[in-house]
């Protein structure tokens, strides 16, 4: 899941471009591990507004939720340097 995303502009073109980011542009390539948490806020959010639930209950979807749980449930999680700096603001190398 990306942490973040880029948007190139090509003025000759006239066109932009998203690139996800999977961390490399993060400081010592360490990728904010609370994009996960905001995917399933906001997953929560949109069946919530419009009660629609037949993204949420995809196979992918679950999937998804369950990779980022067991991520963050898993024994050594409290240790990990991106739970100790909030939105990977303060990180240093």
């Amino acid at each position: 899941m990306p942490a973040s995303f880029k948007v190139f502009h090509v003025p000759v073109r006239k066109t932009d471009t998203i690139v996800a980011d999977f961390g490399e542009s993060a400081m010592g390539r360490v990728a904010c591990i609370d994009s996960g948490f905001w995917w399933i806020i906001f997953l929560r959010a949109y069946t919530k507004s419009n009660g629609d639930l037949t993204l949420a209950e995809t196979p992918k979807c679950q999937k998804g939720m369950r990779l980022i749980l067991s991520l963050c449930l898993s024994e050594g999680f409290d240790t990990f340097p991106t739970l100790l700096c909030a939105d990977c603001c303060s990180m240093i190398d």
